[in-house]
């Protein structure tokens, strides 16, 4: 009896902190908010059954015919198809009930690499220096789902020789880039990343960028800035890279070339045509003395403006997302293990009975 008895506590404590834990980042709460492209979503706690249709209302107020419509087919796995609801971001209501289901966000990321020291430029990190990554994004929202840990977002890095890397040597140890949950906006990694091992990390040109890796989000909605970050590419290496060389040199051959032909021009020599000598024979006599026509030849000096060029290099922008307000990090559901723990417990206590 007794041995029954404490089974059945192990049960509901199980029950009371496994389901917190174990629970998936596709169950939507009671209004809660979906984001365009998400797959196998259980929406039936959302005011809504397999067979409903959903309207949306530009005006945010489900009156008059709705804007757009779309039907449920299946409450438990519900698919939020760019087809229907890309751009049509607010509340969706039933279109018979005019009850809330949830609401529709266009999902975005946007990931920076920044360096640790004072040296920080957006193309060059110093060889040596700690950098992190912040990660910014309106998909933290997922932490108001039950059990939810926040998105977990997959960090992409290329280096020389094609090498990518799927850890980085970290000041504390190795740090996995698989998979990093990010619960707040922006989120900051902190300095995960040592570059001073040349063995792992040689000088050269690197690419990094990050995308959401929850409910076939990438696959279903794919797009630079919405579910993956545009690419941010920079130099590691000690020397700075120097800039505008070659535009330099070419503007410099351009302006001397310039100031030759205008000394050339310059140059230019006025030369007089020499008039004609009227001729007779001595059987004539000159009635009038032919007047000589005095002609010049003068070659017009021709100036143009030297214009000095300077090439500057350019970098495709990065969006500008809307600002989200930081929250504080949830406390993480508590582990199964104290059920175990638990257990035990109950177990010595039973013991010490008989």
């Amino acid at each position: 009896m007794e041995v029954s008895r404490i089974f059945l506590l192990f049960i509901l404590i199980l029950l009371l902190f496994g389901t917190g834990a174990y629970a998936l980042d596709s169950k939507i709460p009671k209004e809660g908010t979906v984001f365009v492209g998400e797959n196998d979503l259980d929406i039936s706690d959302c005011n809504v059954r397999t067979g409903d249709e959903i309207a949306f209302w530009s005006s945010g107020s489900p009156e008059g015919t709705p804007d757009s419509r779309a039907k449920v087919m299946d409450a438990r796995h519900f698919f939020v198809d760019p087809a229907f609801f890309s751009g049509k971001t607010g509340t969706w209501y039933g279109l018979i009930s005019k009850k809330p289901v949830f609401k529709v966000q266009d999902p975005w990321i946007q990931l920076d690499v920044e360096e640790q020291g004072i040296d920080h430029e957006p193309e060059w990190i110093k060889k040596g220096n700690l950098v992190s990554f912040k990660i910014s994004t309106n998909m933290y929202t997922l932490t108001e789902r039950p059990g939810s840990a926040g998105v977990p977002v997959r960090l992409n890095l290329t280096g020389p020789n094609e090498t990518t890397f799927t850890t980085l040597q970290s000041p504390t140890g190795s740090y996995n880039l698989d998979k990093i949950f990010v619960y707040y906006s922006p989120f900051d990694t902190g300095a995960v990343w040592e570059t001073k091992d040349d063995g792992k990390y040689p000088e050269g040109e690197y690419t990094a960028w990050a995308t959401i890796q929850v409910n076939d989000i990438a696959e279903k909605n794919p797009g630079d800035g919405v579910t993956t970050s545009l690419k941010t590419t920079f130099l590691l290496s000690k020397i700075k890279p120097e800039k505008d060389k070659d535009a330099k040199s070419t503007s410099d051959k351009k302006s001397g070339s310039g100031k030759k032909d205008a000394d050339a021009d310059k140059n230019e020599i006025i030369t007089n045509t020499p008039s004609p000598t009227p001729t007779w024979t001595p059987a004539q006599t000159p009635t009038e003395e032919p007047v000589p026509e005095l002609t010049l030849d003068i070659a017009p000096i021709v100036t143009e403006p030297v214009i000095e060029v300077t090439a500057k290099p350019t970098k495709t922008p990065l969006p500008s997302p809307p600002r989200e307000k930081k929250t504080t990090a949830q406390k993480q559901p508590l582990s199964p293990f104290l059920g175990i723990i638990s257990l035990a417990v109950l177990l010595l206590a039973a013991g010490k009975r008989q």
